[in-house]
């Protein structure tokens, strides 16, 4: 194959990767929705466990003892198609919650699980729940942090090949040999 004929008649190497990539990022998406929504069911499951146990907990315990730590899972149109947020709450009052902060990580980015210390004071029951819960749904954020890293890099990649068409085709208007916008 020469420079000027690649598959399906297109007229460069860069045009044929260009919708390589195109396909590869369609193909990406709609597998990546799938696995999304596997997740989703995970963490709707684990949520659904946590908050029958921890009812559980608190009919059996003293009015003191009774804990106010919550969990919910909710969609979200800030991370793309298919994402969700895992979120815990302390409820203060009949209707009014506060959403806990995951913190940061070592590297300076929003950390992927809920550090002990963001629960505040927890009841020994609590403290357990939450131990064995967190490190399940930190492991799905992660993922889907993953997932959503790959997503932008595909972004950015596709938004590359368009720079480069638009500087090849500025390139090709000009008086440059034919030889230098190959």
């Amino acid at each position: 194959m020469n420079d000027e004929t690649w598959p399906d008649g297109l007229d460069t190497r860069l045009t044929w990767a260009r919708h390589a990539l195109a396909d590869l990022q369609a193909e990406f998406q709609e597998r990546t929705l799938d696995i999304l929504l596997a997740l989703r069911e995970e963490a709707d499951d684990f949520a659904r466990t946590y908050t029958e146990t921890m009812l559980r907990e608190q009919r059996a315990r003293h009015p003191s003892e009774r804990g106010t730590i919550g969990l919910r899972t909710r969609s979200t149109a800030a991370g793309g198609p298919g994402i969700f947020q895992i979120e815990w709450y302390r409820v203060h009052a009949k209707r009014r919650t506060l959403y806990l902060k995951r913190g940061k990580g070592q590297d300076g980015r929003v950390s992927q699980q809920y550090p002990m210390s963001s629960f505040g004071r927890l009841t020994g029951w609590e403290k357990d729940l939450v131990q064995v819960y967190e490190p399940q749904f930190a492991r799905l954020r992660t993922i889907q942090s993953h997932i959503s890293h790959i997503r932008m890099r595909f972004r950015l990649i596709s938004e590359e090949f368009d720079r480069n068409r638009g500087a090849k085709e500025h390139d090709a208007s000009s008086d440059a040999p034919d030889e230098w916008t190959r």
